[in-house]
């Protein structure tokens, strides 16, 4: 019975120490929402199958988030208007590029590896949205979009 007490002592920890960096995603989301309108997004990052990819992933790279806290960030583009690739792409290059993330690897490795960092990890969001625009499914199999509204 303690093993359980202590697995679940340890889960609500890790809870603990996670909740503070969804809030903040929760935050930066909120921010996203309020300063850019639908529209914009959607004009940016919901139309065509490249270029939202690639600006999505330059516009992931300079903001201090961590894989916990790009989630609902990435929801909300998502929400707005912006494409599977370029949510994806978002979420991939995001928590890899951050600034804390380039002082680790300055602190734990060498500076060709602080810099070859955030390069492959755009490299790699590009590519991976893209394969996602190109050959991802756009709908979840089984499950019907819903209505749309026809105001009357």
């Amino acid at each position: 019975m303690t093993i359980i007490y202590e697995i679940l002592k340890e889960s609500w920890q890790i809870y603990l120490d996670v909740a503070v960096y969804m809030l903040f995603g929760f935050f930066v989301a909120g921010i996203l929402y309020v300063f850019f309108k639908p529209d914009k997004i959607k004009q940016y990052l919901g139309t065509g199958k490249i270029r939202p990819v690639i600006l999505s992933a330059l516009f992931g790279i300079p903001i201090p988030l961590c894989s916990c806290g790009v989630v609902p960030v990435a929801a909300g583009l998502k929400k707005q208007g912006a494409n599977n690739g370029a949510a994806l792409s978002f979420m991939i290059a995001t928590p890899e590029s951050g600034v804390d993330s380039i002082a680790v690897s300055w602190a734990m490795l060498d500076p060709i590896m602080t810099v070859m960092r955030p390069v492959s990890a755009f490299i790699t969001a590009i590519a991976t949205g893209i394969a996602q625009n190109y050959f991802g499914m756009d709908e979840i199999p089984g499950k019907t979009p819903p209505l749309k509204d026809k105001g009357g």
